[in-house]
C-alpha cells in the first residue's frame, strides 16, 4: 500500500514540474516572438507604481538622519559635562546612544576633571570634540555647583552667583570620628567636598567600618595628610560569616579579589569549612598581608 502511495506521489509531481516547464516556456516563445515596437497594455495601477519607481531611483539618495527624521535644533552653550541633564546634552548635537554612554559612566560615579578629559568620550570624534571644546565648564568637585546658563551662550567663563554656600571649614587641629561622620561632617574639612564625603562613606560601607584610620588612603584621588582630621572612634566593624556567605557577598569585599573568591568558594566545597586564614595559607593568590587586613571582617563559626 505504501509503495503504491509513493508511486502516486511521485507521478504527481512529475506532472506538476511538466506543467510548470510547459508555462514558461509559452510566456518566453511569446515575448520572443512578439511584434517589434509593440509593448503589452499597461493598467492605470502599474503605470503609477513604474513612475513612482521610476522617480525612487533617479532621487538624491537619503541619509541615515533623513531616514530617521530631522533632531533637534544644535545650540552651542556654555556646558558641565558632569552635571548637564539629557537634554541639554542633545541640544548641544551629542547623539542620544552618546548622552546614554556618559549618563552611565556618571551612574557608576564617572567624573571628567578636564576638558581633555572628556575628549576620552567613547564615540565622540575628533571633530565633534572640537566643535565642543570651547564650552566645556568643569566645576570643582569640592567647590559649589553653579549651574550653566544655557541661553547665554557665554565663553568667557563669567562667574554666577553660586546655588549653594561652600560649607565653613574646621580649624586646624580638628579631630572627628571616622566611624560616626556623615558627609555633612565631612565637608566641613579643608579639601573634602560632597563628591569626596560620599566616597568616604560609601568605602566605610563596603568595608563594614574603618578599624584604622590610615584605611583613608586606600582611596583615590584624597587630599595628602587627611588621616591628621580623624580618630578611628568605635570600632566594631560587621563582620562576615565566611563559610556561609555567597560568593556574591564575599566578592564585594574591597579586600577580596575575583580570584582569592574563587580560591574560598573551590576550598570549602572540596575540604569543607575554613577553621582559620592558615587553610588558605599556601595558595599563591594570598599573601600574609592579605590575611592581616581582612581578619577584622571574617569569622570562621
Amino acid at each position: 500500500m505504501k509503495k503504491r502511495w509513493r508511486k502516486e506521489s511521485q507521478k504527481t509531481l512529475a506532472l506538476s514540474a511538466l506543467l510548470v516547464v510547459v508555462a514558461v516556456s509559452v510566456l518566453w516563445l511569446s515575448r520572443r516572438f512578439a511584434p517589434i515596437g509593440r509593448t503589452p497594455s499597461l493598467t492605470p495601477q502599474e503605470r503609477a507604481a513604474l513612475s513612482d519607481l521610476d522617480s525612487r531611483l533617479h532621487a538624491p539618495s537619503a541619509t541615515v538622519d533623513d531616514e530617521k527624521g530631522a533632531g533637534p535644533a544644535v545650540h552651542l552653550f556654555a556646558f558641565d559635562p558632569n552635571q548637564a541633564d539629557s537634554l541639554t546634552l542633545l541640544e548641544l548635537g551629542l547623539k542620544p546612544w552618546q548622552v546614554r554612554n556618559m549618563m552611565k559612566y556618571r551612574r557608576k560615579g564617572g567624573r571628567w576633571r578636564s576638558t581633555e578629559h572628556f575628549g576620552r568620550l567613547y564615540g565622540l570624534t575628533c571633530a565633534e570634540f572640537e566643535r565642543l571644546r570651547p564650552y566645556v565648564r568643569i566645576a570643582d568637585a569640592d567647590g559649589p555647583r553653579r549651574p550653566a546658563d544655557r541661553r547665554s551662550g557665554e565663553r568667557d567663563g563669567a562667574e554666577e552667583t553660586p546655588r549653594y554656600q561652600p560649607a565653613e571649614k574646621y580649624p586646624e587641629g580638628t579631630v572627628i570620628a571616622l566611624n560616626d561622620a556623615d558627609t555633612t561632617q565631612l565637608k566641613h574639612i579643608p579639601g573634602i567636598g560632597s563628591w569626596r564625603a560620599r566616597r568616604i562613606v560609601d568605602y566605610r560601607t563596603r568595608l563594614g567600618g574603618y578599624v584604622s584610620v590610615s584605611q583613608i588612603e586606600e582611596l583615590d584621588d584624597m587630599p595628602p595628610g587627611l588621616s591628621r582630621w580623624f580618630t578611628v572612634g568605635e570600632v566594631s566593624p560587621r563582620t562576615i560569616r565566611i563559610n556561609r556567605a555567597s560568593f556574591r557577598e564575599l566578592v564585594r569585599h574591597p579586600y577580596l579579589s575575583y580570584e582569592q573568591t574563587k580560591v574560598i568558594a573551590n576550598h570549602i566545597r572540596k575540604y569543607g569549612p575554613l577553621t582559620s586564614w592558615r587553610d588558605l595559607q599556601l595558595y599563591k593568590e594570598f599573601a600574609p598581608a592579605d590575611f592581616e587586613r581582612l581578619s577584622p571582617y571574617f569569622r570562621f563559626d
